[in-house]
């Protein structure tokens, strides 16, 4: 048995009748059964109980929400862990716990949509006993909700309401990625840019407020298919969009909605180079993609209204 397996079993002790929900890292034990989908707990199990005892944080007397997130992909966050969440608290609203692994990006969105007094972070490596916990779904595809559309909305509204930001959309924009380690768009025409009046922007680099304030004076994007879908919550309906994939359509903005939000459109190119860095089971669609003439009459089009 290793040390996690020890600890794990050492904190599987007879809970008191107040007692309910053990979280440690990404494993949630409960008295009760649970019922809904939610992949990104590695374990969710009915509770077992050992005649073992170790000292919890304990969360007692309250209903809590527990959002866990442990992914550094903004899109995943997004789709599978906050969305349905936010369904469900924006109705309903209580105090919320929040496992997270240092992402401050992902912290600051959430203390800019929720108040921050009413966040809990909880530390990753600390183990900590509820009372009552609210747990919310899995997801992926925002269509199945009716008020989607809506819903984004207000999240954006929200944002740029907490930091003072006003949308004045004047600018053409292109994101290539090319600060991360795949999907880059290589060889990207300076001069080009510069001859349609386009902005090259490093969005992974911002702060969260400059991050914001860049896609609040969005007029156009540019952008390679990925996480990045997640920058199209911040545009709105007069943006225009055009969306990178290398290989074939594999655009989680038309397969799960967010295109609906702006004027989107796709290019697909194979003028490709392999990622070293590629995760996905289909490689390919990890590929960097080159910036060609194919790319840029794409890219024309869009600035001059044409698409």
């Amino acid at each position: 048995m290793n040390k996690i397996q020890e600890f794990i079993k050492k904190l599987l002790f007879r809970l008191s009748a107040n007692e309910s929900y053990l979280l440690y890292q990404n494993q949630l034990f409960s008295k009760h059964a649970i019922t809904v989908k939610h992949d990104r707990i590695r374990f969710i199990r009915r509770w077992i109980t050992f005649p073992f005892k170790l000292n919890t944080k304990e969360l007692k007397g309250e209903q809590f929400y527990l959002l866990l997130i442990h992914t550094n992909n903004i899109a995943h966050f997004f789709h599978d862990v906050f969305f349905p969440f936010y369904v469900e608290w924006r109705k309903n609203k209580k105090r919320v716990c929040v496992s997270i692994k240092g992402d401050h990006f992902q912290r600051e969105f959430l203390e800019s949509v929720i108040d921050p007094q009413d966040l809990i972070f909880l530390d990753y490596n600390t183990a900590y006993s509820f009372s009552d916990l609210i747990i919310t779904p899995e997801g992926r595809d925002l269509k199945i909700y009716p008020e989607y559309l809506n819903i984004c909305r207000e999240i954006k509204n929200t944002c740029f309401t907490k930091h003072h930001i006003v949308e004045a959309r004047n600018k053409n924009l292109i994101y290539g990625r090319n600060e991360l380690s795949r999907k880059n768009l290589l060889d990207i025409d300076q001069q080009f840019l510069q001859a349609n009046n386009i902005e090259q922007v490093f969005l992974s680099k911002l702060s969260l407020r400059d991050y914001l304030d860049t896609l609040a004076k969005a007029e156009t994007f540019t952008y390679m298919v990925g996480a990045g879908v997640f920058n199209l919550l911040f545009l709105d309906s007069s943006v225009k969009v055009l969306e990178i994939n290398p290989y074939r359509n594999n655009s989680w903005a038309q397969m799960f909605g967010l295109s609906n939000l702006c004027q989107f459109n796709v290019v697909i190119s194979n003028n490709l180079a392999n990622s070293s860095a590629a995760t996905q089971d289909e490689a390919v669609l990890d590929s960097h993609v080159y910036f060609d003439t194919q790319i840029e009459a794409a890219i024309k089009s869009l600035v001059t209204g044409n698409n």
